[in-house]
């Protein structure tokens, strides 16, 4: 190679690298500003221009430092996903009521904006599709909630526990768990109209009342009478009768 020949291939390589390190200020800003998507992508530029000269020049250097750049960027986007992932786990196991039902809805609203904001910079596609899913049972709750008073216990039970049959295909504990405290509420103020009609009952026909099959309903009892609240003062087996308070 003649001396002019050497000139031109170090003239070329320090264009090149000159290049390079524009790119590479162009990464780090757009890092900074969280713009991943922008930052991966100019990445991959870089070592496409990497690719199309390795074989002139000898860049190890530098396709070390892209690729390090690289692995630091997915490490952050991962990192940032993660956040996202916790917040949302953090208000699946959040306790509802009636009260406070308003205000979570809230929170996870706010939750939503921000995923929606950084959407495809984190490709949070998957959390807030899940969060889309979490509101529509959010909506089947506030339709239960509005009504499950003013509906014959039949029709109200059904509804609740129809709700509560289909939560069981999610990880939502805390609208699985909401959802049987509605139910255990209605069932609390049917027994409570039972009693005031009957000093005591056949388990045959209370199972008829409350729609729960016999065996279902003697398991029941056993936990009900241990509430303080409970109108079941006690079951005799041998009868099969529920006593009264």
């Amino acid at each position: 190679m003649s001396l002019q020949e050497r000139f031109e291939k170090f003239k070329n390589k320090k264009h090149l690298i000159s290049e390079l390190n524009l790119y590479k200020t162009l990464i780090l800003k757009k890092r900074d500003q969280k713009d991943y998507s922008s930052a991966l992508e100019k990445l991959k530029s870089a070592l496409i221009l990497i690719n199309e000269n390795q074989e002139k020049f000898d860049l190890v250097q530098e396709r070390h430092e892209l690729e390090s750049l690289i692995f630091e960027i997915k490490s952050e986007i991962m990192d940032n996903r993660r956040k996202f992932l916790r917040r949302f786990h953090g208000l699946l196991n959040e306790r509802l009521t009636k009260e406070n039902l308003e205000g979570f809805c809230k929170l996870l609203t706010m939750l939503k904006v921000q995923i929606d904001n950084n959407l495809e910079q984190l490709n949070l596609h998957d959390i807030r599709s899940e969060i889309n899913t979490y509101f529509k049972y959010i909506k089947k709750l506030y339709a239960v909630l509005s009504s499950y008073q003013i509906l014959t216990y039949n029709t109200a039970s059904n509804q609740i526990l129809r709700l509560a049959s289909e939560l069981k295909h999610f990880n939502y504990p805390n609208l699985r768990r909401f959802t049987y405290s509605l139910y255990n509420e209605l069932l609390h103020l049917k027994l409570n109209e039972v009693s005031k009609r009957y000093e005591r009952i056949k388990l045959h026909k209370l199972s008829q009342i409350l729609t729960i099959d016999p065996k279902n309903l003697t398991e029941l009892i056993d936990k009900l009478i241990k509430k303080d609240t409970s109108p079941i003062k006690y079951y005799i087996p041998k009868t099969q009768e529920i006593v009264f308070n």
